[in-house]
């Protein structure tokens, strides 16, 4: 967790309580210092939810997400994925994800995508009703990912 002292003016307290209503951190103390959720932590809870709710239908489910974050959708986080084997280690390993499909299986479904965030389309599948659902893996991604816990 990352400590942030605003000051004690309107405007620190107005940015202390909208970063608490979005989720993004907690008051911890009474002059407006939060408690600020690292990324990795939020990847990791993000990823446990998506888990439980069985959102992440297959393992290969897991790349779209990969592809939305090296899209730039999540510069501001710092994260992007140079290989597939290292965005599955970051998952497995640095995460604790399950479920996650081998390396050469995420290779493949990567492969498969084309076009930009949400108008992708995949050359595995001519099916909208399968087009749907991964574009919406990631949207749930992106929701929980935003709002936190």
């Amino acid at each position: 967790m990352i400590h942030l002292l605003l000051p004690e003016t309107e405007a620190g307290k107005a940015m202390a309580e909208a970063l608490q209503l979005n989720g993004l951190a907690e008051v911890v103390e009474s002059d407006s210092s939060l408690l600020l959720a690292s990324v990795d932590e939020r990847m990791k809870h993000t990823f446990q939810c998506l888990e439980q709710e069985e959102t992440l239908v297959h393992g290969y489910d897991y790349v779209w997400i990969m592809r939305y974050i090296n899209e730039e959708h999540l510069k501001k986080t710092g994260l992007f994925f140079c290989s597939v084997k290292s965005y599955r280690d970051y998952l497995t390993v640095y995460l604790g994800s399950t479920g996650v499909a081998g390396v050469s299986t995420l290779s493949l479904y990567y492969s498969y995508g084309k076009g930009r965030f949400p108008e992708w389309t995949f050359a595995d599948t001519k099916d909208a009703t399968e087009r749907l659902r991964r574009i919406n893996v990631v949207h749930r991604f992106a929701a929980v990912f935003v709002r936190g816990w």
